[in-house]
């Protein structure tokens, strides 16, 4: 009974060795050991408009059980480091025991630019009127294309902006990079009654780069009263006059306003004037 006992002792301390022997032979076994990425390139430059996949030109991937990952490489983030174009970019390599490596890159868009505002309409209203400032401006990004829905303004008067003259309003947005784009307008609120007629321009925002040139008459569209539209593409009809105020010097980066009021005078013993106004924003850029 004794031996019998014995040897029941003695398989179970052999099964036990056998099992934790097994363990750790498995563990042993196990592949802990991720990837190893290798980037063959200090600065890779890329255009904006490439695919994602752009951003993995020269990096390789290898494991040392799998062997060439190159495929399994992804990007995982990008992130903008300056407006030059700038990012850093969170590469991902994967070998079949889905251990993960990454690396951190840096590339350059070689044709990035910030996002930009757009705007459809004068930023103008009649005293007294209820004005919702994000109702006509907009904003595009070469990466995310229109970003309108992200717009956000934010009020720098220090009066009401239902009072006469003008308000400074911020606008910002964001695109997916980080890139914060910023823009200070004024708004300007008029006196009901003060203008007849509407003046439409062809751009109510407009970018130009620093030392360009600049034509204030080459904006102006059509003036519009009385359920006609007269285009004034090709100058002044005859009884029209315009009158502008503001000064853009494109030598300078800046936010200028241009103020544009077009007249008709209505000749004859009964002469009248009917005035149309609009306003421009020019952005120069450094």
């Amino acid at each position: 009974m004794k031996k019998r006992n014995l040897i029941c002792l003695l398989l179970i301390a052999v099964s036990i060795a056998v099992f934790c022997g097994y363990q750790v032979v498995t563990r042993l076994a196990e592949d802990s050991a991720p990837p190893q990425i290798s980037d063959s390139q200090e600065l890779l430059e890329v255009s904006i408009l490439e695919p994602r996949s752009a951003l993995l030109q020269g990096l390789t991937a290898r494991d040392k059980r799998d062997g060439d990952v190159t495929s399994s490489l992804v990007v995982e983030s990008v992130r903008l480091l300056d407006s030059d174009g700038t990012a850093s970019v969170i590469c991902a390599a994967f070998d079949r025991a889905g251990n993960v490596a990454k690396l951190e890159r840096q590339v350059r868009y070689s044709d990035y630019e910030s996002p930009r505002f757009t705007l459809d309409a004068p930023l103008m209203t009649t005293q007294g009127v209820a004005y919702d400032v994000l109702s006509n401006i907009g904003a595009v990004d070469m990466v995310d294309g229109d970003i309108t829905h992200r717009v956000r303004a934010t009020t720098l008067s220090e009066v009401s902006t239902t009072s006469l003259g003008e308000h400074d309003i911020e606008f910002r947005v964001t695109n997916s990079l980080g890139d914060t784009a910023e823009l200070v307008v004024p708004m300007e609120v008029y006196l009901a009654g003060s203008y007849q007629a509407k003046l439409e321009l062809t751009d109510y925002l407009v970018y130009l780069p620093q030392g360009s040139a600049f034509n204030a008459q080459s904006y102006l569209d059509c003036y519009v009263f009385g359920g006609s539209d007269v285009s004034l593409k090709n100058g002044m009809p005859e009884n029209y006059s315009l009158r502008t105020t503001g000064v853009v010097d494109t030598n300078t980066p800046g936010v200028y306003t241009v103020s544009y009021k077009v007249t008709y005078t209505r000749e004859g013993v009964n002469a009248v004037s009917y005035s149309g106004y609009s306003r421009l924003i020019v952005v120069v850029e450094g």
